[in-house]
């Protein structure tokens, strides 16, 4: 077998620390990439994935609205 001169372990890499974002937040960059990806004449995108962008965005703005109550 040969041995590898060297022999030092990669050590893992520390996890990065997300912040968390508020629902406003969220919901403001839902509606920017809607936005973007339907008036962009430089990206087109499938429809059905815009269809999903514009769901997640009901889905947070009915959490949104929910904890506002």
């Amino acid at each position: 077998m040969v041995k590898s001169k060297n022999t030092k372990i990669a050590e893992p890499e520390t996890e990065e620390s997300f912040e968390v974002i508020s629902t406003k937040e969220a919901l403001g960059h839902l509606d920017d990439l809607v936005l973007f990806f339907e008036y962009s004449s430089d990206t087109s995108i499938n429809p059905e994935l815009l269809n999903v962008l514009k769901k997640l965005r009901r889905q947070v703005l009915t959490l949104y609205i929910n904890n506002a109550k």
